[in-house]
């Protein structure tokens, strides 16, 4: 793809972001939870892991009984509910961009490998492959996750290690096609190694593609972290995030319905910002479209 071409499609898709009311709202939301978990300790109005037992189960501020000091209410121990909800922001978000970026870098490579050696080395990189697509993906995370324990380190890597695969596919079939071109034979008449083949000459040619997947993939890694930290399989509680927060409060629903309500309302925008971005993307980078 040359430089003009790539232009053209970046401003052809900058217009199409401001003509999409979905995208731009997608996008506005997401740049504001992005500030939320940058300047966190700066937004949020209280510590979020104080208690205040006087003010267990305090009702948002709207509600009667209600107070401006805790705008969305407090817990069951009576730590502020919008300072949990704005902390949260940080660890779903670090986990769904810290899962992407593993989990496309490594099922990038291994896609470039099998598609361009082939034989022996696509046979048993797809092999591998289709033993990972035979596993339910969060039932693959809810066994590693009981064998290595709750932890931030941990729940990275095992989403990671669960959501390669499909890189790995895209980019292989990409990869086959994209060999069999003049400029790759050219390059490999003029002497060129296969590494600076497969990095330089290959690789430019299935970013795209690599880009629609992480933000799609994005939505569902939040998910996937919210579910494993609500099966207490994922950050340990004494983290703030939306998942234990749900977890938390399922008990209190009927009593408080604000504990379980906020943190589900700050997934669901979340998915859903990050799912129309991508879908945005979907129609910027592929040609068919």
């Amino acid at each position: 793809m040359t430089d003009t071409a790539t232009k053209k499609r970046a401003k052809t898709g900058l217009r199409g972001l401001l003509n999409s009311r979905t995208a731009t709202a997608g996008a506005v939301i997401l740049i504001c939870l992005v500030v939320l978990a940058a300047f966190a300790p700066l937004i949020a109005p209280h510590d979020p892991a104080k208690q205040d037992l006087r003010a267990r189960l305090a009702p948002p501020a709207w509600v009667a009984k209600g107070s401006i000091t805790h705008l969305l209410g407090t817990d069951q121990l009576g730590r502020d509910i919008l300072s949990r909800v704005i902390y949260g922001t940080r660890i779903s978000l670090l986990v769904g961009v810290s899962v992407v970026l593993l989990a496309s870098t490594v099922g990038t490579l291994l896609g470039l490998l099998a598609g361009f050696l082939g034989g022996r080395v696509d046979a048993l990189l797809m092999r591998i492959v289709d033993v990972f697509l035979a596993f339910p993906f969060l039932l693959l995370a809810i066994v590693i996750m009981a064998m290595l324990g709750a932890s931030l380190t941990n729940i990275i890597l095992v989403l990671a290690i669960t959501g390669w695969v499909d890189y790995a596919r895209v980019v292989r079939s990409q990869v086959l096609s994209v060999r069999e071109l003049e400029y790759i034979t050219a390059a490999k008449a003029l002497g060129a190694r296969n590494p600076v083949i497969m990095l330089k000459h290959i690789l430019p040619n299935v970013v795209a593609s690599v880009i629609v997947i992480g933000s799609l993939q994005l939505g569902s890694v939040i998910i996937a972290e919210a579910s494993l930290t609500f099966l207490g399989l994922g950050i340990p509680p004494s983290i703030p995030t939306w998942g234990s927060m749900l977890a938390s409060g399922r008990e209190y629903f009927v009593l408080a319905w604000w504990l379980p309500t906020f943190p589900g309302i700050a997934i669901v925008l979340t998915v859903l910002s990050v799912n129309f971005l991508g879908d945005w993307l979907r129609d910027v980078f592929d040609p068919t479209l």
